[in-house]
This record gives structure tokens, C-alpha cells and sequence, in this order.
């Protein structure tokens, strides 16, 4: 774990662990170390920092590149803490560099619904299926986790009227989806009813 990550992670250890009084349940399923990927839902501006700080490794993310040039100090910001800019329309692209830094032994971040989630009524957005897609081409473990009430009032978790948590699973092996004939498909599926299991189980 990089100088950085230990600063940042002792800096927001008061805000988000005691203030926020994130929750966290099953960390132990991150390997330590070795190439990653985090499968996510995502409903709030908040959950990159969120998942951060929960895990016990330091993370990279796959951002939109706009989150980078609206606001150049914003941009510098998240790129010093592991954002890598991605265009949403060249999937291509996103998917190369989601592959050198598994292939850099990385533990990489991936919202797999591609945007937030802002419908408020359904649990889960239709899940892309590049996650997948490079887990099968690097061999690489997918780790499924959960973010429970990100999106709303702050001062909700400060007073305790939501809980704010997340609830990382057990990592999904590629190898057992890659003599499937739609391997792809069936991967992604089985990632969207993990973390739809991760919810339920709350």
C-alpha cells in the first residue's frame, strides 16, 4: 500500500468510519494481493471513496474522462488517488487500460452498471458485460460487493437513521464459467444475482 493510500485512509478514517460510521462486512474476501477486480453497484457521487476506504488494499478505478476535465484541480485529485479517465463511448479503450493494470497486478474497481444508478426504484441498472469479459481474458478473480443507502442526507448517517455499509462477497473464479458456450453472458449473470444476494442478505 502505497505512502498515499495510508494518508488518505488516516485522514478519512474520522469522517466516513466514525462521523459517517461506514460499516464494513467481509473485507477479508479482498485478496492481499495479486490482480482484482471489485464489482460494485453504484448509486452515489460518494461510493469511489467509499470503497476505498473499506478495503484493505489499495484500489484503482476505471472514471468517465468528463470527471476529469470539468474541474482541472478535481481531475488532478482523483487521478493522484488511482482514477484512470475512460471514455464511455470507445469501450475499447476502457478495456485496455482495465487490462494493464490487472496485468500490473492491480485490484481494480469496476461499476458494472456502467453509470449511477438515479431510477430510486430498482435495485440494480442492466449489468455491462465487460467485467466479465476481461475476467475470462486475464483469469483474474471477481469480487462482488454491495453499497448499502450511499445516496441521500449526510446527516442521515451521522444520526444513525440510515446505515451505511457494504458487504463484500466471495470472489467468483472465471475458470468455472470458461467451458460455457456463452461464458460471457452466463459470468454476468451470475456477478448481477451475487450482488443481488449480497443485498438481500443486508
Amino acid at each position: 500500500m502505497s505512502l498515499k493510500w495510508i494518508i488518505a485512509k488516516i485522514l478519512l478514517y474520522f469522517p466516513f468510519r466514525v462521523l459517517f460510521r461506514l460499516r464494513v462486512v467481509g473485507s477479508a474476501n479482498v485478496p492481499q494481493s495479486g490482480p482484482c477486480i471489485i464489482c460494485v453497484n453504484h448509486t452515489s457521487f460518494w461510493d469511489p471513496p467509499f470503497v476505498g476506504m473499506a478495503s484493505p488494499r489499495e484500489l484503482y478505478f476505471l472514471a468517465k474522462k468528463e470527471l476529469f476535465e470539468k474541474v482541472k484541480a478535481f481531475g488532478k485529485l482523483i487521478s493522484f488517488y488511482n482514477a484512470v479517465p475512460v471514455d464511455r463511448e470507445n469501450s475499447v479503450s476502457g478495456m485496455k487500460k482495465a487490462i494493464k493494470l490487472l496485468r500490473e497486478g492491480k485490484a481494480l474497481v469496476i461499476f458494472p452498471e456502467g453509470t449511477r444508478n438515479r431510477t430510486g426504484n430498482k435495485l440494480l441498472l442492466p449489468l455491462k458485460e465487460g467485467t466479465a469479459l476481461v475476467s475470462l481474458k486475464l483469469k483474474v478473480p471477481v469480487i462482488p460487493a454491495y453499497l448499502f443507502e450511499s445516496k441521500g442526507n449526510v446527516l442521515d448517517w451521522v444520526t444513525g437513521k440510515r446505515e451505511l455499509k457494504i458487504r463484500f462477497g466471495q470472489a467468483l473464479k472465471p475458470e468455472l464459467f470458461m467451458k460455457e458456450g456463452n461464458s460471457i453472458s452466463s459470468f454476468t449473470k451470475e456477478i448481477e444475482c451475487r450482488l443481488r444476494e449480497l443485498y438481500a442478505r443486508g
